[in-house]
């Protein structure tokens, strides 16, 4: 796999799933950062099918041939995107902070813990293992980031050391109004202003996206592409990395206890299930059951038809940074193991996930 550098021109802006119409308050628009694969997938196709002779209008056979159409990808796929900062060691990955670390701020800088599933209790769900820990009082989720080793000790079961990154140091919002104006006046047209807010990268911030499967000669095209990415057409230039620079798979080694696995799914992307489990079920490709979970509030992802010009229909995703508690049997550690992503729409990027222990 081909590992990408994409990074912003000026600012960005990327809708999230909130209305955007006509007679709508709008001046909260654009909170989805990182973007979802669809956009980042299809601002590279589009730049692609762009090298190919495409202006407009539907792709021709021998470009849906080899990008696809659409949802199909032919035979290309995708990882992330995902966050990269430029540090004094050089390039440093950064993961959403996985929704079972908890902390507060103390007079030594951060105190935090580790939810693992509890003893059973009696609730709404019936009687079920909610996640708990000790000595949690005023603590709270922690939004932001963590850098590899920090997830790889969470995979491990360990409270990580140093503190998770907050957003604010790695992107900051700008509040912004537009207006479209008149073809043939060019002055302002009646009832078309609006307002969105854009996101600008802190220096040094950027995005990874993975690729694989597109012919060397068409992957050319992307090095030092500069192209619209995202809303109002705002560029970002790309940059492949050298091979053998990309991004390793995070994974902790997991063995059977009396007879059991007992494993951890971290989201590492969002991810798209048709039903999201309970517990006592299982997750779609995953052997074992769902124990309990860390899950966030659903992050509604859509996409943007270029062809009919409209937005496509939004879908509930699982936030990066969930985690699910599970349990399979000794045989079936091999099967787990093999688990690098869940749920549908993998081949963008989404899904992907870290195994780790509990």
């Amino acid at each position: 796999m081909i590992y990408l550098r994409i990074t912003p021109v000026d600012s960005w802006f990327f809708r999230d799933g909130r209305p955007f119409h006509l007679g709508e308050a709008t001046s909260d628009v654009g909170g989805l950062f990182p973007p979802s694969a669809f956009t980042v997938v299809g601002a590279i196709r589009a730049h692609l099918a762009r090298s190919m002779g495409w202006r407009e209008g539907k792709w021709s056979e021998e470009i849906c041939r080899v990008l696809g159409d659409g949802y199909d990808l032919a035979g290309l796929r995708f990882r992330g995107p995902l966050l990269c900062r430029e540090g004094d060691r050089g390039p440093e990955m950064l993961y959403p902070a996985p929704l079972n670390l908890l902390g507060k701020r103390n007079d030594s800088g951060y105190e935090m813990r580790l939810l693992r599933p509890g003893e059973e209790v009696e609730c709404d769900l019936g009687r079920v293992r909610l996640p708990t820990a000790e000595k949690i009082d005023g603590m709270k989720q922690l939004s932001g980031y963590v850098n590899g080793d920090q997830l790889k000790q969470v995979l491990r079961g360990e409270v990580p050391e140093g503190r998770v990154i907050p957003r604010e140091e790695l992107w900051g919002t700008e509040y912004a109004v537009g207006l479209e104006r008149e073809r043939d006046t060019r002055t302002a047209k009646e009832a078309h202003l609006y307002s969105i807010n854009r996101i600008r990268l802190v220096r040094g911030v950027h995005l990874i996206m993975g690729v694989e499967g597109i012919d060397e000669g068409l992957l050319e095209k992307l090095d030092g592409a500069v192209m619209p990415i995202g809303g109002e057409g705002r560029m970002g230039c790309v940059e492949m990395l050298s091979p053998g620079k990309g991004v390793s798979e995070i994974r902790q080694e997991i063995g059977p206890i009396d007879g059991r696995v007992r494993f951890t799914l971290v989201h590492i992307t969002p991810a798209f299930l048709g039903r999201w489990p309970r517990p006592g079920e299982s997750i779609p490709g995953v052997p074992g059951e769902v124990v309990s979970a860390c899950v966030g509030r659903a992050l509604r992802i859509g996409g943007w038809d270029s062809v009919n010009r409209r937005p496509v229909e939004l879908k509930p995703f699982i936030p990066p940074g969930s985690v699910w508690f599970c349990e399979a049997e000794a045989d079936e550690l091999n099967d787990v193991m093999s688990v690098s992503r869940i749920g549908e729409y993998t081949g963008f990027g989404f899904g992907e996930i870290a195994l780790g222990i509990w």
